[in-house]
């Protein structure tokens, strides 16, 4: 399913279902080579995440949910780094390694950026995306993200320093589109 009535967004929080997400997220290899994070292996590392993200102003963490029965996490989606004086903010997003191809990436990455740029009037999302990682930039290309610069050995991430492409998205952009 490619819809996005297929998912919805709902605030992260900190119960029981949102911690397993988070824990299976961050444990999984894809995230932490595409999120440049180490694992959050710990009880003390997920619960110190779930309380900076539910907490912190200057970030808007959402779980990714199915619509089917029974409705579940598949994903996260975040703008973090909120400067609310210059009203931008990064964009990052993850699914669990079995829910992709669904379509939910490109639904969630929908309904946040309406968000991000109707209800919070933000004025530029950007993003950093492993020069490597062809899927996701053919995805943020698609939504309007462009390549503003590439920045060598940037990150360290599966043994080695990566280069990343910094994309960006106005709101003027997004709302020509």
């Amino acid at each position: 399913m490619t819809h996005s009535a297929s998912i919805f967004l709902q605030p992260l929080t900190t119960d029981s279902a949102d911690y397993a997400l988070i824990q299976k997220l961050f444990q999984q290899t894809s995230t932490q080579r595409f999120w440049f994070q180490p694992p959050l292996l710990g009880a003390n590392d997920v619960t110190d995440f779930l309380k900076q993200h539910t907490t912190d102003k200057q970030i808007v963490s959402q779980t990714i949910q199915t619509t089917q029965l029974p409705q579940h996490g598949v994903g996260l989606v975040e703008i973090i780094d909120l400067d609310p004086v210059a009203r931008v903010g990064e964009f990052e997003i993850t699914l669990l390694d079995n829910e992709n191809g669904h379509g939910y990436a490109q639904a969630a990455m929908q309904q946040l950026l309406r968000l991000s740029f109707t209800q919070l009037n933000l004025h530029k999302l950007y993003l950093y995306v492993d020069v490597e990682n062809a899927p996701a930039l053919h995805i943020y290309q698609k939504f309007g993200f462009q390549i503003e610069g590439t920045i060598k050995e940037q990150f360290f991430a599966a043994g080695a320093y990566r280069d990343v492409h910094y994309m960006g998205l106005t709101q003027a952009d997004y709302l020509k589109n």
